[in-house]
């Protein structure tokens, strides 16, 4: 939805009409430049706040089949 700590959006968290269809929550965090995310594998990484839109939505699919760089986030 937004990239980690995104000023452009500031909101929290936000909901559907109906609660039980989806709930999205903003990556934040007060590290400086980004934010430690926990990927499936069991890693932890720091990604960048400036990190692209299309490169952070494909961290967090499986589905598009995407190989992301390390370089990249």
């Amino acid at each position: 939805m937004v990239t980690p700590n995104s000023r452009q959006n500031p909101w929290g968290a936000c909901a559907s009409a109906n609660l039980v269809d989806s709930v999205f929550t903003k990556a934040s965090s007060n590290h400086p430049g980004g934010v430690n995310v926990l990927l499936t594998d069991g890693s932890v990484r720091f990604v960048k706040d400036s990190i692209s839109l299309t490169t952070w939505q494909a961290l967090g699919s499986m589905a598009g089949g995407e190989v992301v760089s390390s370089d990249s986030y």
